[in-house]
């Protein structure tokens, strides 16, 4: 996660961009859904990892990651991270 994407996500949680300098002050409430949206958005991208791309998904009839079998297995893994979020 880069500066824009932390930026972008702290504005999102309804934090004020005119308000953040070294000094600035947050309630709870801002701190508690910053926190939601940053792990949202890294098991997001862990997810985007393990989840087989268009070209894998065409090749696993040759038996690549594992055929079908390989390919079903990597779209569990990348719905369980996303479920993550229902813990």
């Amino acid at each position: 996660m880069n500066r824009e994407d932390i930026i972008r996500l702290a504005r999102e949680a309804g934090f004020d961009a005119h308000d953040m300098s070294d000094d600035f002050t947050c309630n709870l409430k801002n701190i508690e859904r910053f926190a939601a949206l940053v792990a949202a958005h890294e098991r997001e991208w862990c997810a985007k990892i393990v989840e087989p791309s268009e070209e894998h998904r065409r090749d696993a009839s040759w038996g690549y990651l594992g055929g079908e079998e390989g390919v079903e297995m990597l779209d569990s893994l990348a719905a369980l991270i996303r479920a993550r979020s229902n813990v």
